[in-house]
């Protein structure tokens, strides 16, 4: 019977095609022109401009035609819309991964083989995922909090090749990995530590620190980013700082204290860094984001609360990748927000 009516929306469709073809052209191509926001503002020289507003396929140019939305509903597939993104990396191919914690999916944006999907789709399900990142060989891990492991995924996502750290984390955050060690490095937040792994062999190399609040230790730490130099950055979110370690995991510096103010921390998320060294931190209550230099002086911030393009609602995860394209999850918003740093000079303090 589920055949029959298989058979019969097919005839349908193809009887309808010339009319829904039409429809579907108007539709994809009625998105507004996005506005040109830049900060700071003149006078002064611009140093960051929003590029983009991602809460689809659509918003990076990826087109599916008419036959595959089809196909895909006949075989019962659902598009899955982004509700809560948490973590996101992209690689050196421009694919763009986006955790949705919300919905428990990894989504893939690949505007270039224009290619949209999530995962997992084998049954490997995930209960609270949360960080993301990738290795030289294209290796995807995803932190799952709740469930307490990393799970390893190939193929940019289509298959599963198993999981590390069970029995061992306690609520596993933010990931990176670091091309100059090799190593995964895995934020636990209940512990309040850092695990190194080695990529390769999904081996523990060595812990980063413990429960503490002088140099070196954390409290309830969530994200971490390697730069580009292969430094680590971690937001240390309840001592309200941001703290750095060499890639061997020796204490460099520390900055950040609570407050309300410019230079100050109140829910500190995501960390990044920019080609240049600068130092970009995700704060959940201020609804922006604060940049800082090497040594930790405050630069400038850009966003504010709202939900309009260059504005937040409760921002978390970021990722900057090797274009110093600056990608944020306005996770309230349900969107990726996408900024581009852009180069010429030193920033300057305010």
């Amino acid at each position: 019977m589920r055949a029959l009516i298989k058979l019969s929306a097919v005839v349908l469709v193809l009887t309808l095609l010339p009319v829904t073809q039409g429809c579907f052209k108007q539709v994809t191509e009625t998105r507004q022109a996005l506005p040109d926001i830049i900060w700071p503002q003149p006078p002064a020289i611009p140093r960051i401009r929003f590029v983009n507003s991602i809460s689809g396929a659509e918003d990076v140019n990826i087109r599916q035609n008419f036959f595959a939305k089809f196909f895909r509903f006949l075989k019962g597939e659902k598009e899955i819309p982004l509700v809560n993104p948490y973590g996101i990396t992209a690689d050196r191919e421009g694919r763009i991964f986006v955790v949705d914690n919300f919905h428990k999916q990894v989504h893939v944006l690949d505007e270039e083989h224009n290619s949209y999907y999530t995962f997992p789709k084998d049954g490997t399900a995930f209960i609270s995922p949360i960080g993301i990142a990738i290795d030289n060989h294209g290796t995807l891990y995803i932190s799952d909090s709740q469930e307490a492991v990393i799970k390893v995924f190939k193929e940019n996502g289509r298959k599963y090749a198993g999981e590390l750290g069970r029995g061992l984390l306690g609520r596993p955050t933010g990931l990176t990995f670091n091309e100059k060690t090799g190593e995964l490095l895995v934020v636990d937040t209940l512990n309040s530590e850092i695990i190194r792994y080695d990529a390769e062999a999904h081996k523990v190399k060595g812990v980063i620190g413990k429960e503490g609040n002088t140099n070196g230790l954390f409290h309830s730490p969530t994200n971490i980013f390697t730069s580009q130099e292969g430094r680590l950055f971690v937001t240390d979110s309840l001592n309200f700082r941001v703290q750095v370690f060499t890639e061997d995991g020796r204490f460099l510096k520390t900055f950040g204290r609570a407050g309300d103010g410019p230079g100050y921390f109140s829910r500190p998320r995501g960390v990044a860094v920019d080609s240049d060294g600068n130092i970009y931190v995700v704060d959940a209550l201020f609804d922006n984001v604060q940049i800082f230099d090497k040594e930790g002086r405050l630069l400038m911030d850009f966003g504010k609360p709202g939900t309009g393009y260059g504005e937040f609602w409760l921002p978390s995860g970021i990722f900057i990748d090797i274009n110093d394209r600056i990608y944020i999850s306005d996770s309230y918003n349900n969107r990726i927000q996408v900024f581009q740093y852009l180069k010429g000079g030193e920033l300057s303090t305010p």
